[in-house]
């Protein structure tokens, strides 16, 4: 059966929110590499950026406590899982090589739609499917644009993007399965979740408190308002009211984003072979949109 429009407008919104979030997140490497060249250490980052937002946020989640009181485990997912994202994704930009950590980040649109199918019963069209192929080929594309893919034990960094992805997918299982959960509440739990375990994750390493100057910390501000709060709250209104798998897919043009912006940014034009990544993934949209209008 057709779309009818009224479900045309109602998802327009949620989309388009998605891929504003895209757009900011697949620059989000910059402030953070220049932050981490200031002498701000990653979960340093994350622990004040996510956990000064979530703080502002949390009367208001707590003024929706009717709402999500009685469902206290997807609540802790999202608090564990949401969090873990949030902070390994800022750590693994720190540390870690930009295209690379991307590339095995953005193997979650598949662990999404495998546990939307596995928990959520959703269904995974044909198209969909040559569309999530699509996606992660163009990926692929992109990375070996930079040299032969090591073959080499992955190091900490790429477990650590490896990790944020799957917590990503299960996050956003998790959102799209508390419905009755207000968007406000599910973006307050990862933003603590995320100060939280980056607290941790500074005593596991014994760092102490960053010993930078003032401007620094009002670059992390920007950062926290900016990308903290806008990209995070629209990602999770997106990925509320949209299917698994689609916003998933959809989620993928960060990683052009962050090509091309590290292309543009550095003066370096995109080989051939991230041309025809970024057209794969573009395409895989384009698949997906016409499944979407089919189902």
């Amino acid at each position: 059966m057709s779309a009818t429009p009224a479900t045309a407008v109602s998802t327009r919104l949620p989309v388009l929110s998605v891929l504003f979030s895209s757009s900011l997140w697949g620059l989000s490497w910059w402030p953070l590499q220049h932050l981490a060249a200031a002498g701000m250490q990653g979960p340093a980052m994350a622990m004040f950026s996510y956990g000064a937002v979530g703080l502002c946020a949390l009367p208001l989640a707590l003024r929706q406590s009717a709402r999500w009181r009685d469902q206290p485990l997807l609540m802790l997912l999202m608090l564990l899982a949401g969090g873990w994202g949030a902070a390994s994704f800022v750590i693994m930009l720190t540390i870690g090589d930009v295209v690379r950590e991307i590339l095995l980040f953005y193997l979650a649109p598949a662990w999404s739609v495998m546990g939307a199918r596995l928990f959520l019963g959703e269904r995974v069209s044909p198209r969909r499917a040559l569309a999530l192929v699509m996606a992660l080929a163009g990926a692929f594309l992109v990375v070996r644009a930079g040299g032969p893919i090591s073959t080499r034990a992955l190091t900490l960094p790429d477990w650590i993007a490896l990790s944020s992805g799957i917590a990503f997918a299960a996050n956003n299982l998790a959102a799209r399965a508390a419905e009755s959960i207000p968007v406000t509440t599910k973006f307050t739990c990862s933003m603590l979740g995320c100060a939280a375990l980056s607290g941790l994750a500074m005593l596991a390493l014994d760092q102490g408190l960053p010993q930078v100057t003032a401007p620094v910390w009002l670059g992390l501000l920007g950062f926290a308002a900016l990308w903290t709060f806008a990209g995070t709250w629209t990602t999770a209104f997106g990925t509320t009211h949209l299917e698994a798998g689609r916003a998933a897919l959809l989620l993928l043009s960060e990683l052009v984003i962050a090509v091309v912006s590290s292309s543009l940014i550095n003066s370096r034009a995109p080989t051939l072979l991230e041309a025809g990544g970024g057209l794969l993934i573009l395409g895989a949209a384009a698949v997906d949109a016409f499944d979407a209008r089919a189902g």
